[in-house]
């Protein structure tokens, strides 16, 4: 792991400007510990990813790359609304519940709902986290009455290209920021700036998308199914599982199954479980202490029981051998 900057606003404060780059996805997961949320990694090699994070207090920017496709869940604070955009474009499938996201959409804003998010390689993503009650008055105060709970359901809302334009252009003006003026964020000046104009710029942005009644973005159909068959996966995690049990469990056919798991995760329903297994594996064996627990045994218990099958799947994963996580262990705990 390596961190390329960190900020101070006072010597003794927090980091209000952070910027920070890591080879260790659940490293990369506890930088952005305020989004509360645990990433797998989906396709195979090393993982490299980057956190910017500004905290503007009545606004609290996150801008995240990585390299690798991957599956982000977590709980939401209740008390904020992350307003969330997918700045590379259409070429990077991003889904959001299911719900297929596109450039000029903004999404992931309902206080309530689980974060739930798949994104193919080299995603780059931006939230906006803004105070609920704050967000609240100043809907009142523009006179935009319908921004209430009705509206955060939805959880996403599509927008003309020609509306989200000056929106999408903000949010890439605070990623370049991060990049080539971060000590530029931390001038109180500039912060205010910031805060000033960017959520009216929000609040007129969505009211105008609201007015358009641009068509909801709707759940891909084989959606639920494929939930279904996570949660069924998920007591399986110690035992075998076969294609047929699944779909019985589910009575379904196996085509119906293939096709959900395949316009989701662009892999089969075996693949995905297997790959789920592994990252249990993984990070199972960086909490484990080496000298009282062998590879072997992690592996047992996540299902698999072939030593050298487990051993090439988990090397073709995630770059290094299982023993070699493990190993890092022991070297951390005698550094």
């Amino acid at each position: 792991m390596s961190i390329s900057r960190i900020c101070k606003s006072q010597p003794d404060s927090a980091p209000v400007v952070v910027t920070g780059q890591f080879d260790d996805i659940d490293v990369w997961a506890e930088a952005i510990k305020h989004l509360n949320v645990t990433g797998n990694q989906l396709t195979s090699g090393q993982f490299v990813g980057r956190v910017n994070l500004a905290d503007l207090e009545s606004v609290k920017f996150t801008d995240v790359t990585y390299n690798q496709a991957m599956r982000i869940k977590g709980l939401k604070n209740p008390h904020l609304l992350a307003f969330t955009i997918a700045l590379q474009g259409n070429q990077t499938q991003v889904l959001s519940h299911g719900c297929p996201i596109k450039k000029h959409d903004l999404f992931g804003f309902e206080p309530t709902r689980e974060i739930d998010m798949t994104a193919g390689k080299d995603a780059h993503i931006v939230v906006a986290n803004v105070n609920l009650t704050v967000f609240q008055s100043l809907a009142e105060q523009m006179g935009y009455h319908d921004l209430g709970q009705k509206f955060l359901q939805q959880n996403s809302l599509h927008f003309h290209p020609a509306s989200f334009r000056h929106l999408r252009a903000y949010y890439q003006q605070v990623s370049q920021m991060f990049i080539h003026q971060p000590s530029l964020l931390m001038e109180s000046l500039a912060q205010s700036h910031i805060v000033e104009n960017f959520l009216p710029l929000l609040m007129d942005t969505i009211g105008a998308g609201i007015r358009q009644k641009k068509p909801i973005i709707k759940t891909l159909r084989r959606y639920p199914l494929v939930k279904k068959a996570e949660e069924i996966a998920q007591s399986y995690i110690d035992k075998p599982l076969t294609l047929k049990q699944l779909c019985d469990a589910l009575e379904t056919s196996s085509s119906a199954l293939c096709y959900g798991f395949q316009d989701i995760f662009g892999m089969s329903p075996m693949a995905y479980i297997k790959i789920q297994r592994l990252n249990g594996v993984r990070r199972a064996l960086k909490n484990a202490d080496p000298e009282r627990i062998m590879v072997m045994q992690v592996a047992h218990e996540w299902g698999f029981w072939s030593s050298g099958h487990f051993a090439r799947d988990y090397q073709q994963m995630f770059g290094e051998l299982p023993s070699e996580t493990l190993g890092q262990q022991s070297q951390i705990r005698t550094n």
